[in-house]
C-alpha cells in the first residue's frame, strides 16, 4: 500500500566507508534509510597525509559514483512505498572532509579522488609561505598535488572542491562550500596569495551558510536520483558539522562523539578557531558565532571489525564473551593507531599494536582490549578538551559503535561523562535539518532540534570501573609514547 502524502526531506551522507541516505518527515521521524559500502575503503580526510609506502599508492573513488549510489539507495527506499518522489520537499548533502574533486568549466571531473596521494610536501610549502590557515582541509595542497601529477589537465581546472562542494555542484549546479569546509580564519577568507601561488586565483568556492538553499535539483541529477527536478537543495556541510547538528550537540560546551569508521569527538566553542592549538585538535567554523573543535581517531571505530576479520566471530557474541574478561584484558594493551595518530597528539608515524600478549590470551581478551584501547584514546582527548575549556556540556554519541553496550560502558567510565545515545544516521539527519531551516519550517537549528532530536538511552560512568581502569590507562599512555618514539626511528 502506498504511503499517504507527506513532506519528506532527504539527507545524503558520503562517509568514510559507507554512503548513507535518510528520508525524514516534517517531525524528524525517519521514514526510510539505506546505506551501501564503497568498493574501496579509504581512511578519512587525513588519509592524504599518512606516511609510509601505502600513502604513495594512488587510490580513491569516482565522484560520480556517489550520485549513482545515492540514486540506487533512494530507488530501494521508494520501492518500499515508504514515501513517493513527489513527497520530497528538499535535499541536502554532507560528506567527509576530503579534498580534491577537480572540475573543468564544462562540469567534467578531471581525475578520481585520490585519497592516498602524499600531499605533505605541498602542505609544508604552503604553511611555510602563508601560515597554518593556508591549507584548511587540505584543499590547497591537494590542488598543488593535482597540478604536479596532471600538468596537462591543470590548465582546464575551473573548480577545486571538497567532497561536499562537489555534491552541492552536482545536485544544484551551485558553486559553494560551507563554513565547516571552508577557510578557518575568523573572516572566513583564504590567506592572501594562496591561490595565486598555486596558479588558479579565485578557484576556491565561496562560503554559504549550512542552511542556505543554494539552488534546485538539476534535471540530469534528478533522473539519476529518481526524484523530480526542481526540488530545493540546501547547502548542508562537512559530515562532522552535520553530525553535531543531527545529534543535537550544537550548544556551547556540548560534544558529539561519532563512532563510525573513524571515532571523532567534536566540542562547540564560542571563541575563534585560531585560538585552538592545531596539534591534535582540529577546529573549524560551525553555526553563527560558534566553532567546532575536536579530535579524530582515524580508523579507530573500525578496529573491532578489523580484529574480527582476523580472528573470526561476530560483534554480539564477542561482546558477550568480553564481559567475562576483567578490566585491563588480562594485561593486554591495544594501541589503536592503525593509520597513524591524530589526537590528542599529531603523530602520523604512529602505528598500532597489541602489547602484553601471553599464552593465555584468547579472542575475548583481544576484543575487549580493542574496545579499551579506543576508550583510553578518548580519555586522552577529553583531557585535552578540558585544557582548552571545552567538552563540559552534554556528550551525545551516535554511529555504529554506539550500539555496542560494553564499549559505551567502558568509554563513558573512562571519559567520565554520561553518554546520551541518539538515533543513527546523525549526518544525514543533520543535513536534512539544514534543509528544514532553509525551507522556513523552523527559524533556526535549535528550534528544529527541539522537535527532531531524541535521546534513546543514557550510559552513566561507573566510578568503580574507572578506578580499576586508571592504572591500565597510565600504562597505555607510556606504551603509546614509547612505541611512537621507536616508530620514528624507521
Amino acid at each position: 500500500m502506498a504511503a499517504p502524502p507527506m513532506d519528506v526531506l532527504i539527507g545524503i551522507d558520503v562517509g568514510s566507508s559507507n554512503l548513507k541516505v535518510a528520508a525524514l518527515d516534517r517531525r524528524g521521524r525517519t521514514v526510510a534509510r539505506g546505506q551501501r559500502p564503497y568498493r574501496e575503503i579509504v581512511p578519512s580526510g587525513y588519509g592524504t597525509m599518512i606516511g609510509g609506502a601505502q600513502s604513495q599508492r594512488p587510490g580513491g573513488q569516482d565522484p560520480e559514483g556517489w550520485i549513482d549510489t545515492a540514486g540506487d539507495i533512494i530507488r530501494e527506499m521508494l520501492a518500499t512505498d515508504a514515501f513517493r518522489p513527489e513527497d520530497v520537499r528538499g535535499v541536502a548533502p554532507c560528506a567527509r572532509g576530503s579534498a580534491g574533486v577537480f572540475i573543468d568549466d564544462e562540469g567534467q571531473i578531471l581525475a578520481p579522488l585520490e585519497s592516498r596521494v602524499d600531499t605533505r610536501p605541498h602542505h609544508a610549502a604552503l604553511v611555510e609561505r602563508f601560515g597554518p590557515e593556508s591549507d584548511n582541509r587540505g584543499l590547497a595542497s591537494a590542488t598543488l598535488a593535482f597540478k604536479h601529477r596532471y600538468p596537462d589537465r591543470f590548465p582546464r581546472l575551473a573548480h577545486a572542491f571538497m567532497i561536499h562542494d562537489f555534491l552541492v555542484y552536482r545536485l544544484s549546479g551551485a558553486v559553494a562550500t560551507d563554513p565547516s569546509s571552508g577557510p578557518r580564519r575568523p573572516e572566513r577568507t583564504w590567506p592572501e596569495g594562496v591561490w595565486e601561488y598555486i596558479g588558479k586565483p579565485g578557484i576556491a568556492p565561496p562560503m554559504r551558510a549550512h542552511t542556505d538553499i543554494v539552488g534546485t535539483l538539476l534535471p540530469e541529477t534528478a533522473r539519476r536520483l529518481a526524484l523530480p527536478e526542481g526540488i530545493p537543495v540546501a547547502n548542508g556541510g562537512h559530515d562532522g558539522a552535520c553530525a553535531n547538528i543531527g545529534a543535537g550537540a550544537y550548544a556551547i560546551g556540548s560534544v558529539c562523539v561519532t563512532m563510525g569508521t573513524n571515532v571523532v569527538a567534536r566540542s562547540i566553542s564560542d571563541f575563534p578557531a585560531q585560538q585552538i592549538p592545531w596539534m591534535g585538535i582540529s577546529a573549524y567554523h560551525f553555526l553563527p558565532g560558534r566553532w567546532c573543535c575536536g579530535g579524530d581517531a582515524g580508523y579507530a571505530g573500525a578496529t573491532a571489525t578489523w580484529l574480527l576479520g582476523l580472528i573470526g566471530g561476530d560483534h554480539d557474541a564477542m561482546t558477550e564473551a568480553a564481559r567475562s574478561v576483567p578490566p585491563g584484558s588480562n594485561g593486554i594493551t591495544f594501541l589503536p593507531f592503525l593509520t597513524g595518530q591524530i589526537a590528542p597528539h599529531r603523530r602520523l608515524e604512529a602505528r598500532g599494536g597489541y602489547l602484553g600478549l601471553n599464552p593465555g590470551t584468547d579472542r575475548a581478551a583481544l576484543y575487549r582490549g580493542t574496545l579499551e584501547g579506543v576508550s583510553y584514546l578518548y580519555r586522552s582527548v577529553r583531557l585535552r578538551l578540558d585544557e582548552l575549556g571545552l567538552g563540559w556540556g552534554d556528550w551525545r554519541v551516535s554511529g555504529g559503535g554506539a550500539q555496542n553496550p560494553l564499549w559505551m560502558e567502558i568509554m563513558a567510565s573512562l571519559v567520565e561523562r554520561p553518554f546520551h545515545i541518539g538515533e543513527s544516521d546523525e549526518g544525514s539527519r543533520g543535513a536534512a535539518m539544514c534543509a528544514a531551516v532553509g525551507l522556513g519550517w523552523y527559524p533556526d537549528i535549535e528550534s528544529c532540534g527541539a522537535e527532531w532530536i531524541r535521546t534513546l538511552r543514557v550510559i552513566s560512568p561507573d566510578r568503580d570501573l574507572l578506578d580499576r581502569y586508571l592504572p591500565h590507562y597510565e600504562r597505555y599512555v607510556r606504551l603509546a609514547d614509547a612505541v611512537y618514539e621507536e616508530e620514528q626511528k624507521r
